[in-house]
């Protein structure tokens, strides 16, 4: 058995390495504590009156301090910024907004004519289209090898330079060959992404993405279904210059969109 001596010994070590434990786990840091209560966040509401609120929460929102609670939060509908933060950081987004929320540049705004041809070789159908595409039919009957072409439709859109998406449809009495039914065809074309490029001295336009979706009646029997055809393409094009887009083929014809462009201070 263990003497006295012994025993007192054990347990004074016993209680010196408890102490030392107590000490060390008194002296570790403590979690910062990233909540912060309502009392030291203050709340504003900015009106925005030129940009988009949205975009521009995206830009004030690294100038919160990032404590639990700071809110940048922008409303689309009545164009504004609800900030909930430091006063101090509210001030600089205050700022920032006073910097940022100014009316943009003016940006010219291009119009476009847009004219959809239909080219076949039905000798029954003669040529129709306006004299400034004379020259543009010519060059077609050259290389796709159609004799006819006829007008389809033709619009003017008005789009602005930037990353908008201009649309516009209609419907076209475009039967196929042997197709006695008046079913009309459904179109829609979309432009997008519109810039403008002043280098060289001579302004061009260009068009990201031109669409064109043309839904076609198609006759089985008695049964009459719907085929959708078209194209995506871009275009770069002079400002007067005519400019296939593109074109898409419907059985015994050719539907050819022919694209020029205007811009406008």
């Amino acid at each position: 058995m263990p003497s006295v001596r012994h025993r007192i010994f054990l347990a004074l070590a016993l209680a010196l390495c408890a102490s030392v434990s107590a000490r060390a786990q008194s002296e570790q840091p403590k979690p910062e504590d990233h909540f912060v209560t309502q009392k030291m966040f203050q709340n504003r509401i900015f009106d925005i009156r030129n940009r988009d609120p949205q975009s521009l929460s995206r830009v004030l929102t690294p100038l919160t301090s990032g404590f639990r609670g700071a809110v940048v939060s922008p409303n689309q509908e009545f164009r504004t910024i609800s900030v909930r933060d430091f006063p101090e950081n509210i001030a600089v987004i205050e700022e920032a907004i006073r910097r940022l929320d100014t009316p943009e540049a003016a940006r010219p705004s291009v119009e476009f004519r847009v004219h959809l041809l239909v080219a076949s070789n039905d000798e029954t159908v003669s040529n129709r289209f306006p004299a400034e595409l004379a020259e543009v039919a010519r060059q077609l009957q050259s290389s796709l090898g159609y004799k006819n072409f006829s007008l389809m439709g033709s619009q003017v859109v008005r789009a602005r330079e930037g990353n908008w998406n201009i649309y516009n449809k209609g419907v076209a009495d475009l039967r196929l060959a042997g197709d006695t039914s008046r079913i009309p065809a459904h179109y829609n074309y979309s432009i997008g992404s519109v810039s403008l490029d002043s280098a060289g001295g001579q302004a061009r336009v260009q068009v990201g993405d031109f669409i064109l979706n043309i839904r076609m009646p198609v006759t089985h029997g008695e049964r009459v279904s719907f085929e959708e055809v078209g194209f995506r393409n871009p275009v770069s094009l002079r400002e007067g210059e005519k400019v296939v887009v593109g074109t898409t083929s419907i059985a015994d014809k050719n539907v050819i969109v022919v694209l020029s462009a205007t811009t406008m201070k």
